[in-house]
């Protein structure tokens, strides 16, 4: 699994592509500025509710704010996970098989 970025927004983007910066969006969206520093610098990140506004301020798609996800092809910690249950609960059918058989 390839490990993600540090950065996970977009918004230091989102504003040179818009000609904003950081202090008047932060008025903008009433939060202070150094509240939007740390989103531009990625050292916290903004809630739903802010992503929202952002995104409605510039008429863009909330998706267009985040970074996207890449992954390599190997499966994920899920998929590992599913298929060890899986084979599990099919070694426990064989053995409780098993079982059965040896009890006649």
């Amino acid at each position: 699994m390839k490990k993600r970025k540090n950065r996970i927004n977009r918004i230091s983007i989102f504003l040179d592509e818009v000609g904003l910066d950081q202090l008047e969006l932060a008025k903008l969206l009433k939060v202070t500025n150094d509240t939007v520093s740390r989103w531009c610098r990625n050292a916290t990140q903004p809630s739903l509710k802010s992503l929202s506004k952002i995104a409605e301020l510039g008429h863009i798609d909330i998706r267009a704010l985040l970074e996207p996800t890449e992954w390599d092809d190997n499966p994920s910690p899920i998929e590992i996970y599913l298929e060890n249950k899986a084979k599990k609960e099919l070694e426990d059918k064989k053995l409780a098989k098993q079982q059965i058989k040896k009890s006649k």
